[in-house]
């Protein structure tokens, strides 16, 4: 078991109505963080989270980047104690 910490931003945070959490997973799996955070948080997250077409993490408009700053895909594993941050992609020129 391990512990995953999360930073959440913008509409991530709206949603879970706290900017941080925590969450011990069975499996040191990006898919069972995603199902964990949905579980807790509800369709407005998993609407956030998952892309309904292809059932991964949702790429349109958000990142999803660990704690070195590199973007995570659903198929990832987690190190005890990591911080993944959940952020609203910003475009601009």
């Amino acid at each position: 078991m391990i512990t995953v910490h999360t930073q959440f931003h913008s509409h991530f945070r709206e949603v879970a109505a706290t900017a941080r959490d925590s969450f011990e997973l069975d499996e040191p799996l990006v898919s069972e963080l995603a199902q964990r955070i949905t579980d807790k948080y509800g369709a407005k997250m998993k609407a956030l989270l998952i892309d309904p077409d292809t059932n991964e993490l949702n790429e349109r408009g958000t990142m999803f980047v660990d704690t070195k700053g590199r973007r995570i895909s659903i198929e990832d594993t987690l190190n005890d104690g990591e911080t993944i941050t959940f952020l609203v992609g910003i475009a601009g020129g």
